[in-house]
């Protein structure tokens, strides 16, 4: 009991220092009006930027028999150009270094037991960079071959600090035969040398900043001055995700929790000022995870389990027909504490997952997924009008989609599009 009370005390601290931590004038973005709208061309999840402004990087699997793989293309779906076909897939999630000299990506290759999908969690995935046009593949993680070259390990969620000079990912340690793996995660801060004509880029000075402790982390965006990043970890309760910022220090991490809700918590970005957090939530969609956080909550199971649960807990709230979990956007003055709700799409059974800037700083893209609407059953429940739906999903089936991976997967059809959120902000004077 005084343990669950001492960690009660902790996080209403935290929650408490948050507004002084970010104490600072408000943000442009924290009341301006946007609009919403689609792309006419639908990217692949966790689309990016090139510096140009033009030409966006996203994985995707075709299915046409490359499995997933780096593709670039301009914002109108045209010159569409594969980076890594031909590479050992799957190969996923880019991340553009700033200088846009090296494409930072999470791949499989050569690696025998995974789970999930590369660079989203799971396992097997190491970090690669290769040259914008696809040549010098250059392996980053998973090196040690006296300690199992990153097999039964997974780095995932990798993002590269404002000037280029750093990487923070997600490291994931199943490896009990030579690497001391418990399964649990860790994340980790390296910084990247680029290399020259003789020596091939690397990640040296690699350090752990938030420890193995059975609880589920994911790594997000940096602050734009490069103190520090956002990151994702279950707190205080079991599968309870909530968002933090670490502020970097020679030890690791100073940490601020910014969120306090028993829902699911988790994709983050600063906007261009670096004073408001725009995140990813289910805070107002009924589902599996949401009923789950709360009973968690209600019955003071800790975090300390997690390694254990987070699959299982994940497998059964998403991309799955029954009480599917949704998601939206919602905006964060961390100043205040005050939230601000963006996106209405959860509504409609959408799934927001990562997001980014374009490079002026004035809309955010990102594509959502879904299943088909009428093999979805939401809650709360609706008899009669699951009826109907189900009886027009049998006259009119999906075709099934035979490339999922995990046993709780549906084998339904995921539908896609790509949402471009503007901000009006006012002129500079």
């Amino acid at each position: 009991m005084l343990r669950r009370r001492g960690g009660l005390v902790v996080a209403v601290l935290a929650l408490v220092l948050a507004p002084a931590a970010f104490a600072s004038s408000r943000s442009a973005y924290t009341s301006a009006p946007y609009t919403l709208s689609t792309n006419s061309y639908a990217f692949g999840q966790a689309p990016v930027f090139m510096p140009d402004g033009r030409h966006v990087l996203f994985g995707k699997d075709f299915k046409k028999g490359d499995k997933a793989q780096i593709y670039s293309v301009r914002l109108n779906g045209s010159g569409l150009r594969c980076l890594s076909c031909g590479q050992p897939g799957p190969n996923n999630v880019p991340a553009v270094r700033p200088q846009g000299d090296w494409i930072l990506f999470h791949s499989w290759r050569g690696h025998y037991f995974t789970i999930g999908s590369p660079g989203y969690g799971g396992l097997g995935s190491s970090l690669y960079v290769m040259r914008p046009n696809g040549r010098h593949v250059t392996k980053l993680t998973g090196t040690d071959a006296a300690h199992g070259s990153g097999e039964g390990e997974d780095d995932y969620h990798a993002y590269w600090s404002p000037d280029g000079r750093h990487v923070v990912y997600t490291h994931l340690n199943w490896n009990f035969v030579n690497d001391n793996g418990q399964g649990k995660w860790d994340v980790r801060v390296a910084d990247f040398v680029a290399g020259d004509r003789r020596h091939p880029p690397r990640l040296t000075h690699i350090r752990v900043v938030r420890p193995a402790n059975g609880h589920w982390y994911e790594t997000q965006w940096w602050k734009p001055d490069g103190s520090g990043f956002l990151y994702t970890e279950t707190w205080s309760h079991a599968m309870d995700t909530e968002l933090f910022f670490c502020r970097l220090t020679r030890t690791g991490c100073k940490s601020t929790q910014l969120t306090d809700n028993p829902a699911w918590n988790e994709q983050a970005i600063f906007t261009p000022d670096g004073k408001d957090v725009i995140f990813m939530s289910s805070r107002d969609s009924p589902g599996f995870f949401n009923t789950w956080a709360n009973l968690t909550r209600a019955a003071g199971l800790t975090s300390s389990e997690d390694y254990l649960l987070t699959l299982p807990v994940f497998e059964a709230a998403f991309l799955q027909p029954v009480a599917e979990e949704t998601t939206d956007l919602y905006l964060l003055d961390p100043s205040l504490g005050s939230v601000r709700r963006l996106t209405y799409d959860g509504r409609d059974g959408w799934i927001v997952p990562e997001f980014t800037w374009d490079p002026k700083g004035r809309a955010l893209w990102f594509t959502e997924n879904r299943l088909p609407p009428d093999a979805r059953v939401g809650l709360p429940l609706d008899p009669a009008g699951q009826l109907r739906k189900t009886a027009d999903l049998l006259r009119h089936p999906p075709t099934p989609d035979a490339s999922k991976l995990l046993v709780g997967d549906a084998a339904l059809p995921v539908e896609q599009r790509t949402r471009v959120l503007r901000f009006k902000l006012p002129r500079r004077r």
